[in-house]
């Protein structure tokens, strides 16, 4: 089965998202329409800090409790307006 364009793309937008995630490299630069940039900043965002807060025993079960909340809505930002859930 081959992959569609938009699935190529999501697939490399998830890849370096990911690697900034877990701090493997610096913050990805990613092109599109700036509402498209921005709804994929904002979900690699929310992920980079909750993974930091996890891996943090000093961050509170409250602070943690905010960040996942705060991933929520950037991954249901990012599946209205793609279409596709956001994995990481």
């Amino acid at each position: 089965m081959s992959k569609t364009s938009q699935d190529k793309i999501l697939a490399e937008i998830f890849s370096a998202a990911g690697r900034h995630i877990i701090g493997k490299e610096q913050p990805p630069k990613f092109s599109g329409d700036a509402k498209q940039i921005k709804i994929v900043e904002d979900a690699t965002a929310a992920s980079r800090r909750l993974y930091e807060a996890l891996c943090d025993n000093n961050v509170s079960i409250e602070a943690v409790t905010v960040m996942i909340e705060n991933k929520k809505h950037a991954a249901a930002a990012f599946e209205q307006y793609f279409g596709r859930p956001w994995l990481l």
